[in-house]
């Protein structure tokens, strides 16, 4: 009764600082995700691959954008690492500094007209650099807030470092929406590096905020009864292996349509004669959409429990690829804002039934691993190669975007099946620093 009023005292005052400087890296590293992806879809092609032909350079401009994701994996386990040895809090610094710090040097980068071969060696490498701080910020954040939150509440709290996505997301679209405005000699030459550079500025406020962020009281807890695993990661795959590899599926749609929907449909409503305005800002209503479904389905998650919330958003995602693109060839205006507010409402809901799922599903000794990395391998398999595979099926489509939808819809489906075979977990204790359910660290590896 002591420990849970201690932790009440300490919710109640780090609440106005921890929620904020959970979404400002979220808000971070959407906005990272979504300018480069925009970028890529719009200018990269032009700037950096001029030799190649229309197709082969926004193919090769959608790879720069992959290989971030290759690295994330590697990011998710050297911080998820230092998250569950060294603390939350050290692992949230660094992420942020990494994300901010590459996204800056981006917007700086000479072009291909300037340095030749070496731009888009450069690109990758800044690419390369962001994916390692991504690779562990939003499980991270996540996992930060579930810490503190009250047991009952934790789904709702959990879901709101998620609204940073939409931040994020909307924010990017919103100055790249302002820089597409710019007459396009202006826009070649110096506009598209303007949504870049103003990561300096977001990264300045979040790191203010993110340091006066105290440690996790799991973690303080797991630090002093020296309940730490030597090696969080490889525990954590010889304890909870199945459930790891369905955590993996399960993210599927968060993985690999969210970044369809992000990313290849602005080249795809380009390639229809569609204003970038028009998609740009259908682009922020569809965040809009979804920033209002992820704390009500977090919500319902605290109610209805982990399990119900996961399987209802993952069958909404089943349904909605066929519709949306059928609602993108009608090029009305209307009807594509309708498109992205389905697309984004249902993806982006994802995450409001994920953030407290996914936390409880691991024991604290290993959560940050085993979070961060359920997440990231599935990105470096799917999220990353995205848009080229979107821009595959649709040409070996002959134009048509049935393929795509149906393998949308198929790994909304495999996610749907993960999710029935995984245990539910609302209500389960965060502050035994080894146990989850039926699972127990292993002595030897404490």
């Amino acid at each position: 009764m002591d420990a849970n009023l201690d932790r009440e005292a300490i919710w109640a005052e780090s609440r106005r600082r921890l929620t904020p400087g959970a979404v400002v890296g979220s808000l971070i590293e959407w906005y990272d995700i979504a300018v480069y992806g925009q970028a890529a879809a719009l200018v990269f092609n032009t700037l950096f691959f001029p030799s190649f032909s229309t197709t082969a350079g926004l193919v090769a401009s959608f790879a720069t954008f992959g290989v971030g994701y290759f690295a994330r994996p590697l990011g998710a386990i050297i911080f998820g690492h230092l998250g569950d040895k060294h603390g939350r809090r050290a692992s949230l610094v660094g992420t942020l500094v990494l994300m901010g710090a590459a996204t800056v040097v981006i917007g700086l980068l000479p072009t291909y007209h300037s340095a030749g071969l070496l731009a888009p060696v450069l690109l990758v490498a800044c690419r390369l650099v962001q994916g390692l701080g991504v690779g562990a910020e939003y499980a991270g954040a996540v996992i930060m807030v579930a810490e503190f939150a009250p047991d009952k509440r934790r789904g709702y709290f959990a879901a709101l470092p998620a609204s940073g996505v939409f931040l994020g997301i909307g924010l990017a679209a919103a100055v790249t929406a302002a820089v597409s405005a710019l007459p396009e000699p202006q826009l070649l030459a110096w506009g598209w590096r303007i949504p870049f550079l103003l990561s300096f500025i977001v990264v300045g406020i979040g790191l203010m905020i993110r340091l006066r962020v105290p440690e996790s009281p799991v973690f303080t807890e797991i630090k002093q009864a020296r309940a730490r695993t030597r090696l969080p990661l490889a525990t954590m795959l010889k304890a909870v292996p199945r459930r790891f590899l369905l955590a993996m599926v399960a993210n599927g749609v968060l993985a690999f349509n969210i970044y369809v929907v992000q990313t290849y449909s602005l080249s795809y409503l380009a390639s229809k004669h569609v204003s970038k305005s028009v998609a740009l800002v259908a682009l922020l209503f569809g965040c809009a959409v979804g920033a209002a479904a992820i704390p009500i389905i977090g919500k319902l998650s605290d109610r209805s429990g982990r399990k119900p919330a996961y399987l209802v958003v993952s069958a909404v995602c089943a349904l909605v690829p066929f519709p949306f693109f059928w609602l993108l060839d009608t090029r009305n205006a209307v009807l594509i804002l309708i498109a992205f507010g389905l697309a984004f409402g249902s993806c982006l809901a994802m995450f409001g039934s994920q953030a407290a799922y996914y936390v409880e599903l691991f024991p604290a000794a290993y959560r940050f691993s085993g979070f961060a990395l359920a997440r990231e391998i599935p990105g470096a398999a799917l999220a990353g190669p995205a848009p080229v595979i979107a821009v595959g099926l649709v040409t070996l489509a002959s134009g048509s975007p049935i393929l795509l939808a149906a393998a949308m819809a198929i790994v909304a489906a495999a996610g749907f099946v993960a999710v029935l075979a995984l245990p539910e977990t609302r209500g389960i204790p965060l502050s035994d620093p080894t146990t989850t359910l039926n699972v127990t660290v292993p002595a030897e590896e404490r």
